[in-house]
């Protein structure tokens, strides 16, 4: 598990720096500023469609077609490796729960780790279907039917914070908790 997570996370910082290197060269060739969150969260449709205008001569347009199958094989990174670290957590308070004869004392949190892992796949699947939209969007030349778009892309990052933090936090109290039984 740990190796896994770690080969996730090198390639979750390889493609988001990717990414930011593609957007650079874009940006130092053409003076332009390009932001992923005005398309992913534009607040309206009007604003989606005034964005999708903006960036519709062919070498704009092209870069962010470009950006957005980037985003997928960081995507398909980002939310395993939050997940297997969500596992991860889990796996420590069991290890701590074992250490100090405590059976079921991180009863809830474990439970709530699977939640949040499984939340990882809703979130890449919100992921996918948000790239799917907006790469249509850009191609037809409007965007089209916008329901429940910006919901599932702030549940995604909502998913995937909460998922971080919450195995992060868990993770760290393990540790600690290793650290006192040591002593």
């Amino acid at each position: 598990m740990k190796s896994t997570f770690f080969i996730l996370l090198g390639l979750t910082i390889s493609s988001f720096g990717l990414m930011r290197y593609h957007q650079f060269q874009f940006e130092s060739e053409t003076g332009l500023k390009f932001n992923v969150m005005d398309f992913e969260l534009p607040g309206s449709e009007e604003r989606l469609n005034e964005l999708i205008a903006e960036w519709s001569e062919p070498e704009k347009k092209e870069f962010v077609l470009q950006q957005l199958k980037l985003d997928y094989f960081f995507m398909s990174s980002l939310f395993p490796s939050i997940l297997i670290f969500c596992f991860w957590a889990r796996q420590k308070l069991g290890i701590l729960e074992f250490k100090n004869q405590s059976p079921n004392k991180f009863r809830f949190t474990k439970n709530m780790l699977i939640v949040l892992a499984a939340l990882q796949v809703f979130a890449l699947i919100f992921d996918v279907s948000e790239n799917l939209r907006l790469t249509n969007w850009i191609q037809q030349g409007f965007a089209g039917n916008m329901v429940l778009f910006e919901t599932l892309v702030k549940l995604k990052f909502v998913f995937a914070i909460a998922g971080f933090l919450f195995s992060l936090f868990f993770f760290v109290y393990a540790m600690v908790g290793f650290r006192k039984i040591k002593t």
